[in-house]
Formats: structure tokens, C-alpha cells, sequence
């Protein structure tokens, strides 16, 4: 299984980049976890949008799924579908990407399948309804955040992960409905698991982080 960060800003992109999107390769399958700014154009340099078995939204808020409103036009102009799986949470987004009529849309249950892969949801603690999703595939689990607090569910959720891509949009010692650098280092030193910081936002000064902990980079794929 390979990770390939396609995006890691939040909740706005920096120059350059793109928001939160990442893609996940198996032996035969490939899903997207989340498809914000820049996924869909990024995304066809490693996989053809007609290979890609399904997207998972981790939650609703616009920098995690910008990208599917020129995806859904592209949809219908080739008369294709694509399995989008994603919270059933009642806001004015969950409507306009029903309405494209493009998606097959499932809402996420707590364990799933897509392919190869075997998906663990858990409810995390963020102010719009979202999930951390655990990808695995036979020994080797990918464990993404979405966005949240930290928080217990979070602990119980990445443990026996083998790698953690994990939201650290707050500043250290300030309040905002993420993680920090800081915590994302705690919970990996804990957990014994190398984890991936992302879901960086622009306006933070990030410093150098070290053990387990290193800040993603676009375009760039992690081996499980």
C-alpha cells in the first residue's frame, strides 16, 4: 500500500498547493481520502479518473471536498459515476453534490470495503460533522485523522496503525478545532507510529518537528 499526498493545506492552500487530498494505492485498487483544492488535476498524473474505485470524505467542509464541483461536471460530460462515500450530515453541501446526479453516494458505516481495502470509521470531535478513517490492507493499516481536537476517540481509533497522516491546523497554544504539531508528535510518540503532519495551514509558523513526526509534501508517495 503507497500514500501520495496530492494536498496538504487547510483550511486555505498555499502558493502552489493544494487542500487536503490524498490518494491510496493497493495492488488493484486506488481511492481518495478527502478531494480538496488541486485533487482532481493532481490526481490524473498517477491514476486515470476511470481507475479510481472511490472517494471518502472525511467531512463536508469545503476545503476537503472543493474539487468534487468540477469533478461532478466532468462526470457527466463523460456519462461516468464514482462511489462517494461520505457522512450523511444536512447542509447546503450534502445537497449540491446529490444534485449532480453523478455520485453513487453511500453514507459511512463503521466498517466497510472498498476492494482491497477494509475501512474502520470512528466519529471524531470537530464543529461539522466528521470521521478518521483506518485503510487496511492484510498487515499494513494507513490511518487518516480528517479533522479534530484530540481527543480519546482519536487514541483508540490510530492505535495499531502503521502510518498516520494527522490534521495539524492549530497553532500550538491556541485554540481552534484541530491539532497542533505538538499533539500530533504526542500521539505518535505514544502510539509508537510514524505519522505524516498535514492539513497545514498557511498562516502557522511550523517548527522543525522531530521522531515521529515529519510534515508532509505534496506530491510526494509514502510506502506502508
Amino acid at each position: 500500500m503507497k500514500v501520495t499526498v496530492l494536498g496538504k493545506y487547510g483550511p486555505y492552500a498555499g502558493n502552489g498547493g493544494g487542500t487536503s487530498s490524498y490518494l491510496v494505492r493497493g495492488e488493484n485498487t486506488s481511492l481518495m481520502l478527502d478531494f480538496g483544492s488541486g485533487a482532481m488535476g493532481r490526481l490524473q498524473k498517477y491514476v486515470a479518473l476511470s481507475e479510481l474505485d472511490a472517494i471518502i470524505l472525511s467531512h463536508l467542509h469545503y476545503d476537503h471536498i472543493c474539487d468534487l464541483f468540477p469533478l461532478g461536471y466532468y462526470l457527466q460530460a463523460c456519462d461516468m459515476r464514482i462511489k462517494l462515500i461520505m457522512p450523511d450530515t444536512d447542509c447546503v453541501q450534502n445537497k449540491i453534490l446529490s444534485d449532480f446526479g453523478t455520485f453513487d453516494i453511500v453514507p459511512v458505516s463503521q466498517n466497510m470495503q472498498v476492494g482491497e481495502f477494509k475501512l474502520n470509521f470512528e466519529k471524531m470531535r470537530h464543529p461539522l460533522e466528521s470521521y478518521s478513517v483506518k485503510v487496511t490492507n492484510g498487515s499494513r493499516s494507513l490511518f487518516y485523522s480528517g479533522d479534530t481536537v484530540f481527543c480519546d476517540e482519536l487514541m483508540r481509533a490510530a492505535s495499531g496503525s502503521s502510518l498516520m497522516i494527522l490534521d495539524c491546523g492549530k497553532a500550538d497554544g491556541t485554540k481552534a478545532p484541530h491539532l497542533s504539531l505538538s499533539e500530533a508528535a504526542f500521539i505518535a510518540k505514544t502510539l509508537q507510529t510514524p505519522a505524516i503532519a498535514s492539513h497545514i495551514n498557511p498562516a502557522v509558523s511550523y517548527k522543525s518537528p522531530s521522531g515521529f513526526v515529519t510534515v508532509a509534501e505534496e506530491d510526494k508517495t509514502y510506502m506502508l
